[in-house]
């Protein structure tokens, strides 16, 4: 049976006022197919039951599933090779330049299920092994979804997860293979991070300052006022002469001038005042 356009319209709205991700009626389908998902979870016989419960209040794990759901969790080890490249290659060695920073503050942004802080982290260990001093190293990773927040912090990931994207001396350095074949993070990359749950259009809460900042694929699912907003927020959160990462299709043009674009090989990179 055919969903109304009235019932998606509804649950894109809560979306778009919870976590600013837009909903075109274009891709009302992948929301409808999604939200059928949740109403099997829930143990609701259709969409409409669903959508009749929500009209009273959509709290607790109904709100949870919705907004599991509603983001956009793709991800891979190394995700865009050159910006890992970059990191290694300019913005680690630009930040040690600095011969009394003690420590450097590495946030991820929107982590997903953690391939992008783990990279993070095997990118520069192994800059560090070249003999470059680098300092102690800070992570936070956060991210909305309580759900795939609690499996970045696991760090256990399947055959088919770790061979996107990470290379077998880098898997075998740091990670152990689980009797169930399942591929674990080796405490000692586990045991440098931090997580928290964030939702970037709310308060951020008390988290500090950074030197990096990857926020990626996340702006391009907002609306200018969003970006701007969220972008604004960085730039207070960032050190002087700080690095902001964005995703490959994503740019500050027509959302902030605060920035300067820096190109490192085939990466571009955004650099605070």
């Amino acid at each position: 049976m055919a969903i109304s356009q009235d019932i998606l319209l509804f649950f894109a709205k809560f979306i778009e006022k919870e976590l600013g991700i837009i909903y075109v009626e274009a891709n009302y389908f992948q929301l409808e197919h999604r939200l059928r998902d949740i109403s099997t979870q829930l143990g609701f016989g259709s969409i409409d039951e669903l959508y009749q419960k929500a009209r009273v209040g959509i709290t607790g794990s109904m709100k949870s599933l919705l907004l599991d759901l509603a983001t956009n969790n793709e991800t891979s080890f190394f995700r865009d090779a050159s910006i890992f490249k970059a990191l290694s290659s300019h913005i680690i060695p630009e930040l040690t330049k600095d011969a009394f920073k003690s420590v450097i503050n590495v946030w991820s942004a929107a982590s997903s299920s953690g391939q992008e802080i783990y990279s993070i982290a095997m990118e520069i260990e192994e800059l560090r092994k070249t003999g470059i001093k680098i300092p102690m190293i800070r992570y936070l990773a956060s991210d909305v979804s309580d759900t795939i927040l609690k499996r970045a912090q696991k760090g256990l990931y399947s055959q088919i997860e770790i061979q996107r994207g990470l290379p077998a001396k880098l898997m075998i350095e740091y990670f152990s293979k689980t009797p169930e074949d399942q591929w674990q993070v080796k405490s000692h990359l586990q045991s440098m991070m931090n997580f928290k749950k964030i939702n970037l259009l709310e308060e951020w809460g008390d988290i500090g300052k950074f030197d990096v900042i990857f926020i990626r694929n996340v702006l391009i699912y907002q609306n200018v006022e969003n970006k701007k907003k969220v972008i604004e927020n960085i730039y207070q959160r960032l050190n002087p002469m700080g690095y902001l990462i964005l995703g490959a299709a994503e740019s500050l043009f027509g959302v902030s001038d605060r920035f300067k674009q820096i190109a490192v090989d085939k990466a571009i990179i955004y650099q605070r005042d």
